[in-house]
């Protein structure tokens, strides 16, 4: 069944009943941004400008983090692989309906950065830094900093700390993210953009993903009682989804290891706000001991998989991982995970023979079939065998019929073709899952792009425009669909669809616009 491609009305005020109460909801949340499609009169934006001694409603939390999510995603500081995004989606409903709040949606992110780091924002966004998931020695030792992270978020640890300080508002923090990322924005287009050494980062950006900012606003720094707290909590999380409970306490004392300084200089940012102390790593084990029981193993390869494609979607230097994973490979011999990450670098330098060579050396097996049948199809595509890939996703669209990650992998390879059958073919496509996942930007980009080479301006200047609004440019989007009626001829239902577009999305940008200059205003009073 194609879904619609005009923008479907989905109001938040149902949205937020329902977010969070099935594996379904927690896959839409992820990529959530601001719904453009709804009354305006349903719509009650929260007040940013209050004083968190006022109170946070869970509505002000839930927008927040979108917020948060949306300026980082503009930012482009984000890690969007589509496998990737459906590793910790799986992960994260496992520990979400595990949860003391399972109605509660948490949204997962991969940061592009190698900062062993990870943070919880009111609301349920916890990001999760490629730093933190390449440290992690096991999959229960990911999953066990993630239910500390969730921890904070079910007991409202951070909105508790907020109201009881002032200063600690939500439009400072979000203020505060909003200035970052633009400092980011200008050093990069000063340096005349494009890629930078993966060692070289500029000021905005570090103080961006280091956290001496952002993160010492997301993260205020947690009580002694608090950390506690999320332990307990955390490692009753970690029981319930079937993870090794030990495995919290394992982590702790890797965290204390990897980073035992004389001085403080060398902390990372997530043990300055999350103190590791021996009591708490001698708490964290008896804790476990009396909730030992049999316990699902860890799914290691894949887990071991995913680690390594984190740390090639993370670099940006194809030589210097080519030459550590070989020094690797000589050195501690086989390993599934390291001949995963080979293969890719491979494939992305050109050496696709080799790369079909160490993806055949990564065992079979029911837990990573499907990583292992994408690796095939992404060596194809980068070597531009149209007959193989072609081949490979017809046999896993008819395996996994409607699956987000092949859907978007096939689209993308028909759409790199820039033909208008290519285009056809990848609109039909995305057409089949995009009503399942109706908030992710990529599949809307994918859309438009797919409109457009099959030669239908308006439908591609729409899937584009919501793309743009899932992103966070409201205005942008309303800016490009007003761009369309007075450029684009229509016949009279495409104009009567854009112009109903219009007419939601234009109240919601002028009670933005409205807002913030009442927030601007009072700024200006405080100082």
């Amino acid at each position: 069944m194609n879904a619609p491609v005009a923008i479907v009305s989905n109001p938040i005020v149902s949205r937020l009943k329902r977010a969070g109460r099935s594996a379904l909801s927690l896959g839409l949340a992820f990529a959530l941004c601001l719904p453009v499609s709804l009354n305006a009169k349903e719509f009650d934006l929260p007040d940013f400008g209050r004083s968190a001694n006022a109170g946070v409603t869970e509505k002000d939390e839930y927008y927040y983090s979108l917020g948060v999510l949306r300026q980082m995603r503009n930012a482009g500081i984000l890690i969007e692989d589509a496998i990737l995004d459906e590793y910790l989606r799986t992960l994260s409903s496992r520990l979400g309906e595990a949860s003391s709040t399972p109605d509660q949606a948490f949204i997962y992110c991969l940061l592009r950065d190698n900062e062993f780091n990870a943070f919880a924002v009111p609301g349920g966004l916890i990001g999760i830094h490629t730093g933190l998931f390449l440290h992690a020695g096991r999959e229960s030792e990911l999953a066990a900093v993630l239910a500390h992270e969730v921890a904070h978020i079910t007991q409202k640890h951070t909105v508790r700390q907020m109201e009881r300080t002032q200063k600690a508002s939500l439009p400072i923090m979000l203020g505060t993210l909003v200035a970052a990322i633009a400092a980011a924005k200008s050093q990069s287009n000063q340096q005349g953009g494009g890629y930078r050494n993966s060692n070289s980062v500029d000021p905005a950006q570090a103080i961006l993903l280091s956290g001496s900012a952002l993160m010492q606003q997301l993260q205020i720094n947690y009580t002694r009682d608090n950390e506690f707290e999320a332990d307990r909590v955390g490692i009753q999380t970690l029981k319930k989804s079937g993870f090794d409970v030990t495995a919290m306490a394992d982590m702790f004392q890797r965290m204390q290891t990897a980073f035992r300084t004389g001085s403080g200089a060398d902390v990372p940012q997530y043990l300055r706000t999350h103190p590791i102390t021996t009591t708490r790593i001698a708490e964290a084990k008896t804790r476990a001991e009396s909730l030992k029981e049999k316990w699902q193993r860890d799914a290691e390869i894949p887990f071991s998989l995913m680690r390594e494609r984190a740390r090639v979607m993370q670099s940006r230097d194809y030589l210097v991982l080519e030459r550590y994973y070989r020094d690797s490979l000589r050195d501690r011999g086989n390993s599934p995970g390291l001949h995963y990450g080979l293969s890719l670098v491979l494939a992305r330098a050109g050496k696709f023979a080799e790369a079909k060579e160490h993806a055949a050396k990564i065992p079979d097996g029911s837990k990573q079939a499907l990583i292992l049948k994408l690796l095939q199809t992404e060596i194809a595509v980068a070597a531009k065998d149209q007959r193989s890939w072609r081949q490979q996703f017809a046999a896993l669209g008819k395996q996994y019929p409607k699956h987000r990650v092949v859907a978007t992998l096939h689209a993308q390879a028909l759409l790199d073709l820039g033909t208008r059958a290519g285009g056809k073919e990848a609109r039909e496509i995305v057409r089949e899952v995009v009503s399942f996942f109706d908030s992710d930007p990529i599949l809307y980009e994918q859309l438009g792009r797919a409109h457009q080479l099959s030669g239908d301006p308006i439908r591609a200047g729409e899937a584009y425009a919501r793309a743009t609004a899932y992103r966070g440019g409201l205005e942008d989007a309303l800016a490009q669909l007003e761009s369309m009626t007075r450029d684009l001829k229509m016949d009279y239902y495409q104009r009567a669809r854009v112009d109903a577009q219009i007419a939601e999305l234009a109240p919601i940008v002028l009670e933005i616009r409205r807002r913030e200059g009442e927030g601007a205003t009072r700024e200006q009073v405080s100082r």
